[in-house]
């Protein structure tokens, strides 16, 4: 598995239930309804993007917050990532 370079240069393990729980904080912040499924769909999709952007089984986390932005957006969520951000 790879690691995530934060933005304090502390680096840890990559946990995709992270990106599924910032995704569920932007759906409940605009009180949009949501599944489970489609959440971890979404998450899957932000790690696809993500994956041509890790460097020596590294990634940083503004490269993960833009994909997710990225994605939730080409997913019609333009509301939902305008909350995210």
């Amino acid at each position: 598995m790879y690691k995530v370079v934060k933005r304090d240069g502390m680096i840890t393990e990559f946990d995709i239930s992270k990106i599924s729980l910032a995704i569920t904080k932007a759906f409940e912040a605009q009180q949009k309804q949501y599944h489970p499924s489609v959440i971890d769909m979404l998450a899957l999709r932000v790690t696809a993007d993500f994956e041509p952007k890790i460097r020596d089984g590294r990634i940083a986390v503004e490269d993960i917050q833009d994909s997710v932005e990225k994605v939730l957006e080409e997913s019609g969520y333009t509301d939902v990532a305008k909350a995210y951000i």
